[in-house]
């Protein structure tokens, strides 16, 4: 024992060491249920990522400025691609619709609450335009700025 804890009466040594121990535990503890809490989130991230890629249309985010940021493989197949990321690098560098208008058409038409599928022309891997039935709403953060839009995209 060091000089000091010489001075020091044994119970108070003793509480010092309980207390050291409940707080080594609490730290397993803690480590426990935040590797816990990110098995939960790595599940649901596996469940919601299978449910758009198993998902009987395409589906698609688009950012504020209707540009695509993401789509399934559906939405990649039905535009002649065979993989996500093909489809989506071509989308992204094109635009995926036929034109501006197009694409402004379509954003215009979502953004209005409940509004009904509409057919939409998108750029074809092959080169012609193919139409598609599209649904969708705009995305919103917390505090109600807009930052893209999320479409439901079938065959006509």
């Amino acid at each position: 024992m060091h000089m000091r804890d010489d001075n020091r009466p044994r119970q108070e040594l003793v509480n010092e060491v309980i207390g050291l121990r409940k707080q080594v535990q609490d730290l397993k503890d803690a480590a426990i249920a935040r590797w816990r809490a990110e098995q939960a989130v790595r599940r649901s991230e596996e469940e919601y990522r299978a449910l758009v890629e198993e998902a009987p249309g395409g589906i698609c985010r688009l950012g504020p400025e209707g540009q695509f940021e993401q789509l399934n493989v559906v939405l990649a197949r039905l535009l002649g691609y065979d993989t996500r990321s093909e489809a989506l690098e071509i989308a992204r560098s094109f635009g995926g619709f036929v034109d501006e208008s197009e694409r402004q058409r379509v954003l215009d038409h979502i953004a209005t609450s409940g509004a009904p599928p509409i057919s939409a022309r998108f750029q074809h891997r092959v080169g012609d335009p193919i139409s598609l039935m599209v649904s969708g709403r705009p995305l919103q953060d917390p505090d109600g700025s807009p930052i893209g839009y999320i479409l439901f995209v079938v065959p006509t």
